[in-house]
């Protein structure tokens, strides 16, 4: 666990750029943006297309140039190979990665403070896809033991932080992939994190992943995000209302 101080407001997600891919669609959305300076400006993963590291540079370049106060919290997706992940982090500092992590921000609502932590992981599947089941098969021991990990994380985030953000790249629940192929939502999400998310109850559940899924639902009375970016076409604001806590500081 990191603590991190930071003085603005919001918080905007998006994932799956996959770039060079959409960047122009990115631009798009970036420029599109007509709130406030986020806190934090949420990654969910696939930021490169097929572990083309060269990719994340003007990305990163496009993001601090609209927002350039905000802190970028990034996780890992499928596309974002292992080979390239530990150079990702090396190379690109300014973002924060959560690989299986939690870090806690000071975030402001109007005039007052409001710690936020944000739970990182590339999340789990129910099936291995058939390229995962031939070169990494362990990923199924993985996948099976990561919700409870993530679980953990959640709560001991939820000891520094009234306000806790899941951040994954593959999908948290069966609601924001329907529009997906049905033979292939076992490959998209898995059902042991979605249990973890109407358990634990963070104050928001963040994914990419599904492309052709739905932008939003609530599961468990917890709000999910799909923010993959060929879906919305736009930076996904994520409003976080503060507790009776803040507003007696």
């Amino acid at each position: 666990m990191r603590s991190q101080g930071l003085r603005l407001a919001y918080l905007a997600a998006t994932g799956d750029v996959h770039s060079p891919k959409f960047l122009s669609l990115l631009s798009k959305a970036l420029n599109g943006w007509t709130g406030s300076e986020p806190c934090l400006v949420l990654l969910a993963g696939d930021l490169v297309y097929k572990g083309q590291l060269h990719g994340l540079l003007p990305l990163v370049r496009m993001i601090k140039e609209r927002f350039p106060r905000s802190r970028i919290v990034a996780v890992f997706g499928n596309e974002d190979y292992e080979d390239i992940r530990e150079r990702m982090k090396s190379g690109f500092r300014e973002i924060l990665w959560l690989d299986d992590d939690f870090s806690v921000f000071e975030c402001k609502q109007g005039d007052r403070e409001m710690p936020v932590a944000v739970v990182g992981t590339q999340g789990a599947l129910d099936k291995l896809t058939p390229w995962q089941k031939k070169h990494k098969p362990q990923l199924e021991k993985v996948f099976r033991e990561r919700p409870v990990l993530v679980e953990r994380l959640i709560m001991e985030a939820r000891k520094h932080s009234s306000r806790v953000v899941l951040l994954s790249h593959y999908a948290l629940s069966k609601a924001t992939i329907l529009g997906e192929d049905p033979r292939i939502h076992p490959y998209l999400y898995s059902r042991l994190m979605e249990r973890v998310v109407v358990k634990s109850r963070p104050d928001a559940a963040i994914h990419g992943h599904a492309h052709k899924g739905r932008p939003y639902a609530v599961v468990g009375g917890v709000a999910v995000y799909n923010v993959a970016l060929p879906l919305n076409k736009r930076i996904v604001e994520v409003p976080l209302r503060p507790g009776i806590e803040e507003f007696f500081k």
